[in-house]
């Protein structure tokens, strides 16, 4: 099966508006410290323009607004109308900076040149069909030397939360596995990749840095439930697989979970890479 990035690009905006109200719990629930982390790793400052790629419900974007203050702006992106809808609800931050909420593919954003201080994702990147625009025009975007920020997931080893599921389904059903050339959760997880990935659009002054620990679950069930229900690709990735396929991934992803048994629950391991570059300065 070949890779089409356009038509996986329609897919994900469907799947991602089908998954917002579930993602939004998910996310709210496990990614709020991370969120505040790499807002504060991404160096927005006081009174910025800042611009930010596929984001989701607002969780960052919000922790962004405080960082920004009343005199700074935010526009928030994403392909997906119902994640747009979905973060609209939410109330404004106190003392924050006002956001603006609009739907646009990071990978041939409608915005002029050089119109932001700065420009993040957090959990985009390894999700677009083609990465490399998508960081080539958040370094257009941004004013020559500004900061340039992603956060992805880690190595897969490394990152449990999401592979034990992705990994099980995988050898459980072959067929979901995906063709040469479509993103895959852990595709800059390894050393180097997210810095050659930078270093291709323009960007300097790469800095990385890694986020682990874990995150608890008061069993293998609920990891179960909260997992599948929140992750958007995830979840529709298991829902195509007949009843009787989703039964024995469902037994193996709790029978390996259960591995994690601490303190009368889960603790299951993350790790995330957080990564920032300067603009380059335009070319006359």
């Amino acid at each position: 099966m070949s890779f089409d990035p356009k038509a996986f690009t329609r897919e994900s905006a469907a799947t991602w508006t089908d998954a917002a109200e579930r993602y939004d719990k998910l996310s709210s629930r496990l990614f709020g410290p991370t969120a505040e982390a790499f807002v504060e790793f991404a160096g927005l400052r006081k009174g910025w323009r800042a611009l930010e790629l596929a984001c989701g419900p607002g969780l960052a974007s919000r922790a962004a607004a405080k960082l920004l203050g009343e005199k700074g702006s935010l526009l928030a992106t994403d392909l997906a109308p119902g994640m747009i809808e979905r973060a609209r609800t939410t109330p404004p931050v106190k003392r924050g900076a006002p956001i603006e909420w609009k739907v646009m593919d990071a990978q041939a954003l409608d915005l002029p040149d050089a119109s932001f201080d700065a420009c993040f994702s957090q959990l985009g990147l390894m999700l677009f069909a083609e990465p490399a625009k998508a960081l080539a025009e958040m370094a257009r975007v941004t004013e020559p030397g500004g900061p340039v920020s992603c956060l992805v997931q880690g190595r897969a080893d490394r990152m449990e939360l999401t592979a034990l599921i992705m990994m099980t389904m995988v050898q459980k059903a072959p067929e979901l596995k995906a063709p040469p050339g479509a993103p895959t959760l852990f595709s800059f997880g390894q050393e180097g990749v997210i810095e050659t990935a930078f270093a291709k659009a323009g960007l300097t002054e790469i800095l990385t840095r890694r986020l682990s620990g874990t995150f608890r679950f008061a069993s293998a069930e609920e990891y179960w439930e909260v997992m599948t229900e929140g992750a958007g690709k995830t979840g529709q990735m298991l829902r195509s697989l007949s009843h009787e396929k989703q039964f024995f991934i469902k037994k193996e992803v709790i029978r390996k979970a259960n591995r994690f048994r601490e303190g009368g629950g889960l603790a299951i391991p993350y790790e995330f890479v957080m990564a920032r570059g300067a603009a380059p300065a335009r070319k006359k």
